[in-house]
C-alpha cells in the first residue's frame, strides 16, 4: 500500500515531561467537537498518560483511547449538542478500567469488555480514572433505517459476558489490529459490516427497551433540522416559520427540541457554525455579507453573538485564511483541527 492510499490518522499523547501540559490542553481540543472534557492535575505526574489515536474511515471514525493516572470527566449537554450539531452513534468496546457513566438519568458502570452505545444527539456524562477503549462514531442511519429503534440506542450497555458484546468486541479489535491494511477505497465496506453487525446483534435488545416518547426525535425532526441547514439565510427562520411549515404547534415544536437545547438556540448555533465556517474558507465576502447570508440583521448582534459562541471575534475568523482556530500554530493543532473536520463530514453523511 502506498503512503497516499493509507487512511488518514492523528494521534496525541500526554504524560509526564515538558510539553505534558500542552498536550494535556491538545488532547481535550481535540474531543471538544463531542464532549467537555475535564482532565485533573495527577497527584503522580509519572502514573499520568492520555493518549487519543483517530482513524478516518470515510464514513465513520475510529477513536483509541488510553487514560489513566488522574480522573478524566466527559459530558455532553444541550448547549454542547446544540453548538456542535453532530448527529451520530458511538459504539464503544472498554478494552481495560472502566468509567461511570450516566445517560437518561441513571448511572451505572461500565467495565472491561463492555459494550456500550451513546446517541450523541442526547446528553451524557462520564467519569474515569483508568480506561481504554475503541470506539467507532457512525451516522445513525447506517445502523437503522428507523428512527424509533436509534431512539432506543442511547445508554445501550452489553455485558461483556454476554454474546452479543463477545463478537461485537472480537470484531471491534479485529478491525482496529487491521487498519495498517485498510487502504481509504477499502474502509467504507469495513465500516458497513461493522454496522450491520452491530445493528443484527443490538436488535432485540433494543426491541425490548423502553421506547423515549416519539415526540423525542424521529423522522419529523430530521427533516426539521435538514431544512433549518438548507433555508439557513432565511431572516424569520423561527419556530413560527417551522410551525408553518411541518404543521406542527409551538408545543409540540418545543417537545421536539428540548432535548437539544431549545429550537430558538438550536438555530441560532446552526447559523453561527455556517458562518464560522463562510469566514474561514471565503475571504472574499465581508462581516456583514456573511451574517445577512446566515439569517442575522444586525450586525453588531451576530459579532456580540459570535464572540460569545467561539470566543473570537467574526474578523479575526475571516483572516485566518482557511485555517480552523486549531490551525493557527504548531502542526499538532492543524492536525487536531482536522479531527473536528472529519467529525463534521461524517455527521453530515
Amino acid at each position: 500500500m502506498s503512503p497516499a492510499d493509507k487512511l488518514p490518522s492523528y494521534s496525541v499523547v500526554a504524560e509526564a515531561g515538558a510539553d505534558c501540559r500542552r498536550k494535556s490542553h491538545l488532547f481535550a481540543e481535540t474531543l471538544a467537537p463531542v464532549f467537555r472534557t475535564t482532565v485533573e492535575t495527577p497527584e503522580r505526574l509519572a502514573d499520568f498518560r492520555a493518549s487519543l489515536s483517530t482513524y478516518f474511515l470515510g464514513p465513520a471514525l475510529l477513536f483509541a483511547a488510553d487514560l489513566r493516572g488522574t480522573t478524566y470527566t466527559f459530558s455532553r449537554d444541550p448547549a454542547r449538542i446544540a453548538r456542535s450539531g453532530l448527529d451520530l452513534i458511538h459504539v464503544q468496546l472498554t478494552l481495560d478500567g472502566g468509567d461511570l457513566r450516566t445517560t437518561n438519568g441513571e448511572t451505572v458502570p461500565v467495565e472491561a469488555g463492555d459494550i456500550s452505545i451513546l446517541d450523541l444527539s442526547r446528553p451524557m456524562h462520564s467519569v474515569t480514572r483508568h480506561c481504554r477503549n475503541l470506539t467507532l462514531a457512525l451516522p445513525r442511519h447506517l445502523l437503522f433505517a428507523r428512527e424509533a429503534q436509534n431512539d432506543a440506542l442511547h445508554g445501550l450497555l452489553l455485558k461483556g459476558t454476554t454474546s452479543p458484546a463477545r463478537l461485537i468486541a472480537s470484531h471491534l479489535r479485529t478491525l482496529f489490529e487491521s487498519l495498517p491494511d485498510i487502504d481509504e477505497a477499502e474502509a467504507p465496506a469495513f465500516v458497513t459490516a461493522t454496522a450491520n453487525l452491530v445493528a443484527n446483534l443490538v436488535g432485540p435488545r433494543i426491541a425490548a427497551r423502553s421506547q423515549p416518547s416519539p415526540t423525542v426525535r424521529g423522522a419529523v425532526i430530521m427533516e426539521i433540522r435538514r431544512y433549518i441547514e438548507q433555508n439557513i439565510a432565511l431572516a424569520d427562520l423561527g419556530p413560527d416559520h417551522l410551525c408553518r411549515a411541518f404543521a406542527l404547534s409551538r408545543a409540540s415544536l418545543y417537545r421536539l427540541f428540548a432535548p437539544i437545547g431549545g429550537v430558538t438556540d438550536y438555530i441560532r448555533a446552526r447559523r453561527l457554525r455556517a458562518a464560522f465556517d463562510m469566514l474561514a474558507n471565503d475571504g472574499k465576502r465581508t462581516v456583514g455579507e456573511v451574517a445577512y447570508a446566515c439569517g442575522f440583521a444586525d450586525i453588531s448582534a451576530f459579532s456580540r453573538a459570535f464572540r460569545n459562541q467561539f470566543g473570537m471575534s467574526p474578523s479575526a475568523v475571516r483572516e485566518m485564511d482557511g485555517r480552523s482556530p486549531l490551525a493557527r500554530g504548531s502542526l499538532d493543532k492543524q492536525a487536531a483541527a482536522s479531527v473536528h473536520d472529519w467529525l463534521r463530514i461524517v455527521g453530515s453523511l
